[in-house]
């Protein structure tokens, strides 16, 4: 029926009958987890028959059934419930495990009433189908919810169940694949995308896109193998040949110059591209239609010489030509401008088109066909390095057509801009048309040369000199103290190499233009002697090169970027606001950069700064004036040292004025010295005004600096000393004055030695102890000196006691107790003084005029009296001797002289030839020369008064006021004398009148 001869055994077909004792005796080996004997899915069954499993057993017509049907199969669907046939036996130490006692139930077909029929063996065909068939129908389908895990190969060659990493019950299986089917294709389509944009420049390569993608595919694998996807799920060795492939792969599309999958399929793909394209040649007439001129089939071309038999015009057209930068323009690259274009816009540009502004076109002038494909040559300034570049899409690259030749068909004249992106020398290679036909170059064309577009921007210093306070605030601006003097400038010099500097990127020697705005004056900053400083590292790898490689690096090494740093430096001596702005600047190749022109807020507009926040090319400095903090001015006019003294009437303390300039708060730091410690204080002020130091203890004040709200500055260098003033003190001695013609001591004299600050006033009581009754007189003396000396000589005899009881100078004028006491008997003196007893004294007197000056006496007469006549610094000394009664009258006069004369009384002697000394008793007489005038002041026309009326005369009066006139009427016969009193002076002397 199935071909086999009857005794074949059956596992010669790698089967194992149903029923057999051998497999049932596999299915029960050790490991295997199968269910126990007796359970519903196995039921318990003693048919095993040993000598059964050493006896041929045919294959059953069951099995074929079940073979047909899909319910045993060699190679199961995973998950399914048959998946434990193989066509290896397992070994018995193998560890097999079943997922569930199901599974087992469906492959023992043998079980239940049915083993028997399946175990017999050499039974008919017919009697074996009929079998097969009846066990066919009692056999229950296979359930479909059964699961297995993952085939794998074990050690011994046995195979493993293999199951996912993801289980069934979050992702089916079915959808587990798609979705790495779909990961899959995306990452084939983003490394397609990635391999034809870089494609573009021939030779162009890129280490990200190698590392990149060599990352990503080794991730790819990797998840391959982790996640065990039934149908997708590889070997680790498999994985591990998939990455090497990938970098293999990658290297040759992404960092390879010359990729080697193009050169080892190239020539085999145009050898099977040749010999298809003569087989098809070979087709009679429609062959050379379809195939044309193809440049595969150049090597094949045969001359047939009757074919060119005859005449034939030719057309010879001229050569195609090519320039590039034909103008011979320099170019530079804005390499900003490049970085903040999107990261998709070189892509785009390499399959639709090259545009943007960021982008440097370099104009190529094609006259000729249309080209197909332009090659370049690029070297780089840095390496030296000479790279050939082909663009094969030139219908993206920017054209302008400027002549059009109809009689040449399809020759032009147009401008190719080639977009380049790198900085370096440029030079056509090649231009060829369709037909592969190359276009004549210009001849010793120079290399276009594309170097970096210069800039420049302003930044300050990290290491500025911060002894002025230098601060850069938040919006970029900075501010500093303002600078004293030159010798402040010379101090700091070593340390200051300035605040602010202009970093400079471009083709060398740059030239810029640098304006300063210092308080609303403008003026240019020349940079011409300013040594630059370069900002470039020294490269390390150059001992490694060859000569030839590093004398291609000096061959362009002139164009390359170079960046360098202008320090501007200012003395900063003018406080006030200094404005910094870059306003252009132009490289050696002529590329110049109007900084003016970018807009935006901090430029220039007319004299004044803009407000805002600071940009790359304007800076703002802010120079604070420097405080300063002195003593005020009345302080250092008073006297000094200030005294400080616990008397009622002066100080126990002072409040020090300051005068203070700047920016409140200030803080004034001062010292103070007393000779044994030096106390260092200070003392912060919100106001200018009002701002003084309070000080209460002795010492000298010094100031030594102020800060206020931005700098510090300088305090005048003047200090100010206060004292503890010492009180007061006095030593009283006295000698007593003897005259022998006075009778003995007719006084005393007193000295003083005194402590303390002129003036001094030192206060005591005079009483005559003659009169215990009588009441003391006070007396004080005054001196600016510090030893003085006074006489006390009374007119009356008696014994006098002097008590001192105060004293007083300058630091304490209200005085300080003091106590002495002096006694001393004194005996009568005569006395003379001016009598104002009767009347008042004429001091005032005419010319020829005599006056009398009254004297009173005292002592024992006859007296003899003895006065001094003083004017114009001449003494005339007069005495008057006999003087017998106490009151006696100097006759004085008649004066000759105008002026003022002082009458001084000297000397008094009495009887007994006592003689003395008179003090300070004098008296001042002024003579006039003239007395006072009077006159009538009549008017020209007369004065009329009716009768019986007064008449009011006008008179010039001249004299001291009140001046008494007297006059009479001319013809009165009675000789009647009128007065009249003119009391006060009138302003104008015709103003006087008479009535």
């Amino acid at each position: 029926m199935n071909g086999r001869q009857a005794g074949a055994p059956v596992g010669s077909q790698g089967l194992t009958p149903v029923g057999s004792p051998n497999r049932i005796k596999r299915r029960t080996a050790p490991g295997l987890g199968s269910p126990r004997f007796g359970s519903p899915q196995f039921p318990r069954t003693d048919a095993q028959n040993p000598e059964s499993s050493a006896e041929p057993t045919r294959s059953t017509f069951a099995e074929r059934i079940y073979q047909s049907t899909g319910r045993l199969r060699a190679h199961p669907e995973p998950g399914s419930s048959f998946g434990l046939v193989s066509q290896t036996p397992i070994a018995q130490n193998n560890n097999f495990n079943m997922h569930s006692p199901g599974q087992l139930s469906q492959l023992d077909l043998g079980a239940g009433s049915s083993a028997d029929v399946l175990a017999s063996t050499g039974s008919p065909a017919k009697s074996g189908a009929a079998s097969a068939a009846a066990a066919l129908r009692r056999a229950p389908p296979p359930p479909v919810t059964m699961s297995a895990p993952a085939v794998k190969p074990v050690k011994g060659g046995a195979v493993q169940a293999s199951t996912s990493a993801i289980p069934a019950t979050v992702i089916d299986l079915p959808s587990q694949r798609m979705y790495a089917l779909a990961v899959l294709g995306l990452l084939v389509a983003w490394k397609l995308y990635d391999a034809i944009s870089l494609s573009v420049d021939v030779g162009r390569t890129s280490f990200y896109l190698f590392v990149k993608w060599c990352l990503l595919d080794s991730a790819m694998w990797y998840g391959a193998w982790f996640l065990r996807i039934p149908r997708l799920s590889i070997l680790s060795h498999t994985m591990y040949a998939l990455i090497a492939l990938s970098v293999f792969i990658n290297l040759n599309l992404f960092y390879l110059t010359m990729s080697v999958l193009t050169l080892a399929v190239k020539p085999v793909a145009v050898s099977l591209a040749t010999g298809w394209l003569r087989s098809v040649k070979s087709i009679p007439w429609l062959g050379p239609r379809l195939v044309g001129d193809s440049d595969l089939l150049i090597d094949s071309f045969e001359l047939d010489e009757a074919h060119i038999l005859g005449r034939h015009t030719i057309h010879i057209l001229p050569h195609s030509l090519t320039h590039m930068n034909p103008q011979g323009r320099s170019f530079c690259i804005d390499e900003a401008q490049l970085r903040a274009e999107p990261w998709y816009q070189k892509y785009a540009s390499g399959l639709f088109g090259h545009s943007g502004q960021s982008q440097t076109l370099i104009p190529i002038l094609i006259n000729g066909t249309h080209p197909d494909s332009i090659s370049y040559a690029y070297t780089s300034f840095e390496t030296g390095q000479r790279q050939l570049r082909t663009i094969k899409n030139t219908g993206a690259l920017q054209m302008e057509t400027n002549a059009v030749y109809p009689t040449l068909g399809n020759w032009v004249m147009a401008t190719y801009y080639l977009p380049v992106s790198e900085v370096g020398a440029y030079e056509i290679f090649s231009v060829k048309d369709r037909k592969g036909l190359e276009f004549r170059t210009a001849t010793q064309a120079p290399p276009t040369i594309v170097v970096t577009c210069p800039q420049a921007q302003l930044q300050w210093l990290d290491n500025a000199h911060t002894g002025d306070n230098f601060v850069v605030g938040s919006d970029g601006h900075a501010s500093i103290c303002q600078r004293i003097d030159q010798d402040h400038m010379a101090e700091s010099r070593s340390t200051d190499d300035g605040l602010l500097q202009v970093v400079v990127e471009g083709y060398e020697p740059i030239e810029m233009t640098v304006v300063r705005l210092v308080n609303g004056h403008r003026e240019v900053i020349s940079l011409d002697g300013i040594q630059p400083q370069s900002m470039e590292a020294q490269p390390t790898h150059i001992e490694t090169l060859n000569a030839t490689q590093i004398a291609a690096i000096e061959k362009w090494s002139r164009f390359k970027t170079r960046k360098s740093a202008y320090t501007l430096s200012d003395t900063f001596l003018r406080p006030g606001e200094y404005v910094y702005k870059l306003e252009s600047i132009r490289d050696a190749a002529n590329h110049s950069v109007v900084m003016s022109g970018l807009g935006g807020k901090g430029i220039f507009d007319g004299n004044k700064a803009a407000e805002g926040k600071a940009t790359s090319y304007m800076a703002r400095i802010q120079v604070h004036r420097r405080p300063s903090a002195g003593w005020a001015d009345a302080l250092l006019n008073a006297e000094l040292p200030l005294r400080l003294s616990d008397d009622r009437a002066r100080k126990s303390d002072y409040a020090l004025p300051l005068t203070l300039s700047g920016t409140g708060p200030w803080t004034v730091n001062y010292i103070i010295d007393n000779g044994d410690e030096v106390t260092q204080e200070s003392k912060t002020f919100s106001k200018a005004t009002d701002s003084t130091i309070d000080a209460w203890r002795p010492g000298t004040y010094h100031l030594l600096d102020v800060d206020d709200k931005f700098c510090g500055g300088q305090a005048s260098r003047a200090n100010i000393t206060l004292v503890q003033a010492p009180k007061p003190a006095a030593n009283v001695s006295s000698t007593p004055i003897t005259a022998h013609e006075c009778g003995g001591e007719i006084g005393a004299l007193v000295e003083l030695e005194l402590t303390g600050r002129p003036p001094f006033a030192v206060h005591y009581r005079e009483r005559n102890l003659r009169f215990p009754n009588s009441r003391p007189i006070t007396r004080i003396v005054r001196t600016q000196q510090r030893r003085h000396s006074f006489k006390v000589m009374p007119d009356m005899a008696g014994t006098y006691e002097l008590e001192f009881f105060r004293l007083e100078d300058d630091n304490y004028p209200s005085g300080q107790p003091m106590s002495a006491t002096i006694e001393q008997a004194i005996h009568a003196q005569p006395s003379a003084k001016i009598d104002t007893l009767n009347g008042r004294i004429s001091s005032r007197a005419c010319m020829g005029e005599e006056l009398e000056l009254p004297v009173r006496l005292k002592g024992q007469g006859p007296w003899e009296l003895v006065y001094n006549i003083v004017y114009e610094n001449r003494r005339t000394s007069k005495t008057v001797s006999g003087i017998t009664d106490e009151s006696y009258t100097i006759a004085l006069g008649a004066f000759d002289n105008a002026g003022e004369y002082t009458i001084e009384l000297a000397q008094v002697k009495d009887g007994n030839q006592c003689a003395r000394d008179l003090i300070d008793v004098s008296t001042v007489v002024t003579v006039r020369e003239g007395g006072p005038r009077v006159g009538f002041q009549c008017p020209d026309n007369g004065i009329h008064v009716l009768d019986g009326e007064q008449a009011q005369m006008p008179i010039n009066v001249a004299g001291e006021f009140p001046v008494e006139v007297q006059y009479h009427k001319v013809g009165d016969t009675s000789d009647h004398v009128h007065t009249a009193t003119i009391r006060r002076k009138p302003q104008q002397q015709s103003s006087s009148q008479l009535a």
